[in-house]
């Protein structure tokens, strides 16, 4: 063999093993490819199973005045709907029959998820509503007890530190203590003016309180959960 067909038999050598490295890299790729987005998608199904308690630990928080703002509650459901979103879009490597079926547990959940926006907005004015209750019973109380004297004026005090336990309470205890107290001012020798402002502002807290827990229940009453395990165990039989 002359050195001419030697080159050229290297040069098919190398030319080969450059096609099969070629074909193999977008092997590598994609498998590369599918591995992350498997563990973005199992991420994001956590995340969604623990999206029910989440929103209900910053509900609480809420309530108890802990956070300053209400878009710490939102931004906990924003965050919910964005991963649930994501998970309509299942890995490359799942059979398309099985991608169908993930595709519409995703959208079911994603329905589900979308629907808590009802229960935090009514979760959200029942706060508010029960805030400017207790909020103003205390300018009432306060006010009125300026201008009291003897019996009238402990009656008036005695209310303003029923509605300040009930709200240091977050709103759960101290609601028979501050019924009480109030009961004890209308019952004493205020203005007309007095009583009717003071009485609506019991309505309200009569009406408004009960309904922070009973949000939380509704919201951990929903489905988002079981919807989220569902498409884990069918993506778990997928894969």
């Amino acid at each position: 063999m002359n050195m001419q067909q030697f080159k050229q038999r290297q040069k098919r050598h190398i030319l080969t093993g450059l096609l099969l490295a070629g074909l193999a890299f977008p092997v590598i790729g994609n498998a590369q490819i599918n591995e992350a987005h498997h563990k973005d998608y199992l991420a994001a199904l956590d995340s969604v199973a623990q999206g029910e308690a989440r929103i209900a630990q910053a509900m609480l928080q809420v309530r108890a005045g802990q956070v300053a703002h209400y878009d710490f509650l939102q931004n906990e459901h924003i965050e919910l709907i964005r991963h649930a979103r994501a998970l309509a879009w299942p890995p490359g490597g799942i059979a398309a029959s099985n991608k169908e079926e993930l595709r519409g547990d995703a959208a079911a959940l994603l329905n589900s998820a979308e629907s808590l926006e009802w229960v935090i907005a009514d979760y959200l004015r029942a706060v508010a509503q029960v805030r400017s209750a207790t909020s103003n019973t205390l300018d009432i109380a306060q006010i009125a007890a300026q201008q009291a004297s003897g019996s009238l004026k402990t009656s008036l005090d005695s209310l303003q530190v029923a509605t300040l336990m009930l709200m240091a309470s977050a709103y759960e205890e101290g609601w028979t203590e501050l019924t009480r107290a109030f009961d004890t001012v209308f019952e004493s020798d205020i203005s007309e003016q007095t009583r009717k402002e003071l009485q609506f502002q019991q309505e309200r807290l009569a009406r408004f309180t009960p309904q922070l827990q009973q949000h939380i229940d509704a919201l951990l009453d929903s489905d988002v959960d079981l919807r989220a395990a569902q498409l884990k165990a069918h993506y778990a039989a997928a894969t």
